[in-house]
């Protein structure tokens, strides 16, 4: 019995030791962590928030965040949130993180920042996606895939060129209402002089070319573009 306790007491010690120097390992990685995931997220929305066709900001310089603090001022949850997820579809599968944000153009108009994620091969893919208010209806302007860290290196990870991301935008209305949909699933194949037309007016986005292999993690960027964009129109976004 003696030895019993004897064997207990040591393990206790020794698990207490290991937990107190995992506290303090979390607690000095904590702070330098936020701080990379907070500048990554910050040059992701200047990212898209860059006309990516003028290879212009979309807003004033003054308008992008520097830090937390600033980038709190354009937040918009116009619905709950429950475990930092805003919004949930059932039909693509995907969900929109909490929170959006809203900017101003220089001339006037919104745009709609949002964080958004679909099952990949592994795990979630998560694209952050700006989408501007014009006259014909919402529009994707730009994406910037974040996390793709569970597909498989050599084809779905390649997710992470830019690219293979430009495939993925801009993007009129017209296509953003008829649900997008890589060229695999739509049976067909893209020339490449008609990319463009293919997403603005099908939502048809050719990445069989360029990803050989690989669909799901493509589908998932879709889907969570599709997801994005359900989101804004059940928001009464125009």
């Amino acid at each position: 019995m003696r030895e019993f306790l004897k064997t207990g007491l040591v393990l206790m010690i020794i698990t207490t030791i290991a937990g107190l120097g995992l506290a303090l390992v979390y607690s000095l990685v904590k702070e330098p962590i936020e701080k990379a995931e907070l500048a990554a997220k910050i040059d992701a929305i200047r990212f898209v928030l860059t006309d990516s066709v003028t290879g212009n900001l979309l807003v004033p310089e003054t308008e992008i965040p520097e830090d937390g603090k600033a980038l709190a001022k354009y937040e918009w949850t116009p619905m709950p949130s429950e475990e930092g997820i805003m919004y949930s579809s059932t039909t693509w599968k995907g969900k929109v993180q909490s929170p959006a944000y809203i900017f101003e153009t220089k001339d006037g108009k919104k745009v709609y920042v949002l964080t958004g994620q679909a099952v990949g091969y592994g795990g979630n893919v998560v694209s952050v996606a700006a989408f501007l208010t014009t006259p014909q209806g919402l529009k994707l302007n730009a994406i910037k895939v974040m996390e793709y860290s569970q597909e498989t290196p050599g084809l779905g990870a390649n997710i992470a060129r830019d690219d293979i991301q430009k495939r993925f935008y801009p993007i009129a209305s017209e296509g953003l209402e008829k649900g997008l949909k890589v060229n695999k699933d739509a049976g067909i194949i893209v020339p490449s002089n008609e990319l463009q037309r293919a997403r603005d007016t099908e939502g048809v986005v050719q990445t069989s070319d360029v990803m050989t292999g690989a669909t799901i993690t493509p589908r998932a960027v879709v889907n969570s573009i599709n997801t994005m964009y359900e989101f804004l129109k059940k928001a009464g976004v125009k």
